[in-house]
């Protein structure tokens, strides 16, 4: 064990020597302007700031199967963008309103509301090709470079009022003295607005999706405005919807033609999956009146099932559509989950195991047979597969925040300080971060390699901690 954690070190500092050395040797390329105003290494930095800042104030949709759906249907539309460094990470916000945002360095946020608004996968493709042109165009940075402060403080001043706008759902929400700043950056020109429309079309036909789903969504998104009276949503803010706008997505569509895909099944489990998600126990009743029978509406009876603890009665449901379905690894790794969920672990285990001989390191997979050893107490079984998916989503808090309360549960007291601070440090809390790897360096005093290892990672961590102090 101890030999694992020296090595888990060794990769996270590399990591961050890499990173130092690579920022070392950005130059601006020779008449660029918006790499003299803020570089896109400087960008990513705020980009990372932004994230830490964002996953520490607001409340993440955390859900395995979700989350790696919509990762996978971001890399796919983003292989067909503009966007340079084709490295994302995604944030799922657990709020019902429609919105959906991009932030330097790769950074896509979607809430919850995204899937409830878009009527199909084309429309919701619409959104993050819009979003992904804004970060292909470097948008941001133009911003900065256009108004009279022209410093990568100002890009972070305006990142930092999304934190506050998403984290309060209050786009009218800003910091400091610099509110004006913000008011102004945070809504898009209408010349860039246009110039991700016009992208985003590209890409989204680029990615097969049939085009005129964008003026469809922006018809919803319309909608959704009216209905809003005074409590608009802020995406509509900041992305105004005008008649304009979706006239020339139409006649767009119309002169470049591109009936592609509308709709998947995946994308409508996915869309019941998150309205499921999101609904609390005293909604159950009202929302059972309104299920219909398609297919989907059969999986989400099976989900709620789960959730009254009827378990065979989800089971028998997951298992009539397998056989429809039989190759779709939804409504499998859902059926994984309920045999866990119902304490049948020898089943889970047998039948999950089944499925990752084929599907081999699936994140949603990997995770449930994790859940499956810790319900039968078995933490270094859980701890091995943890580690594992990791290797993959080093920055994932809600993986580090349970991979911790194992180690914890193992009596493995030094992993569970080192992988507890990895979790405050991604989630924007440094100090207390800081307490963890102390006491860590405590419980190795003598283990010189690795008192050494984490002596390093707190001289790292140390440099967060006073500008985050500055900036609070």
């Amino acid at each position: 064990m101890i030999k694992k954690t020296i090595l888990t070190l060794l990769i996270s500092l590399m990591a961050t020597y890499a990173h130092g050395q690579e920022s070392s040797i950005e130059l601006p390329l020779i008449g660029d302007r918006l790499s003299g105003a803020v570089s896109q290494t400087e960008e990513e930095a705020l980009g990372r700031q932004f994230l830490r800042d964002l996953k520490r104030e607001t409340a993440i949709l955390y859900d395995p199967i979700v989350q790696e759906w919509t990762e996978l249907f971001v890399y796919k539309i983003g292989e067909q963008s503009k966007v340079n460094k084709k490295a994302f990470e995604l944030l799922i916000i657990e709020d019902n309103t429609l919105n959906a945002f991009a932030a330097p360095g790769g950074i896509i946020g979607v809430n919850a509301g995204l899937f409830k608004y878009s009527d199909n996968e084309a429309q919701f493709a619409s959104v993050i090709a819009h979003e992904l042109a804004h970060l292909s165009q470097r948008h941001f940075a133009r911003q900065i470079l256009e108004g009279s402060d022209r410093s990568n403080q100002s890009l972070a001043t305006v990142l930092a009022s999304i934190v506050v706008a998403v984290a309060t759902n209050s786009p009218a929400a800003v910091i400091g003295g610099q509110g004006l700043l913000v008011a102004q950056q945070l809504r898009f020109s209408r010349l860039y607005e246009t110039e991700a429309d016009r992208e985003g079309y590209v890409t989204l036909q680029k990615a097969g999706y049939d085009t005129i789903q964008m003026s469809e969504m922006f018809k919803n998104m319309q909608e959704v405005r009216r209905l809003s009276g005074d409590n608009i949503p802020e995406f509509l803010l900041t992305h105004p919807i005008t008649t304009r706008r979706i006239t020339e997505s139409r006649e767009r569509a119309r002169e470049y033609p591109s009936p592609g895909t509308v709709d998947s099944f995946n994308f409508r489990l996915i869309k019941k999956r998150v309205e499921f998600l999101m609904t609390d126990n005293l909604s159950i009743r009202a929302m059972e009146k309104e299920i219909g029978e398609e297919d989907e509406d059969i999986y989400l009876k099976a989900l709620l099932e789960k959730r009254k603890l009827n378990f065979t009665r989800s089971i028998e449901l997951l298992k009539n559509l397998e056989e429809k379905h039989p190759d779709n690894l939804i409504i499998k790794t859902s059926i994984a989950e309920v045999y866990t969920e119902s304490g049948n672990i020898r089943k889970s285990k047998d039948y999950t195991n089944k499925l990752l001989a084929v599907s081999l390191g699936n994140y949603p997979l990997s995770y449930n047979l994790a859940n499956a050893h810790i319900l039968e107490e078995d933490y270094v079984a859980a701890e091995q597969l943890l580690e594992d998916i990791k290797f993959y989503r080093p920055v994932d808090i809600n993986l580090l925040k349970d991979l911790s309360q194992v180690q914890k549960n193992s009596n493995n007291m030094l992993g569970y300080h080192l992988t507890n601070s990895e979790f405050l440090f991604y989630s924007g809390r440094y100090e207390e971060a800081l307490r963890d790897l102390q006491e860590a360096r405590r419980i190795a005093r003598n283990n010189f390699k690795i008192r050494e290892i984490i002596t390093e990672r707190i001289l790292i961590l140390q440099s967060y901690v006073q500008p985050a102090r500055r900036r609070s």
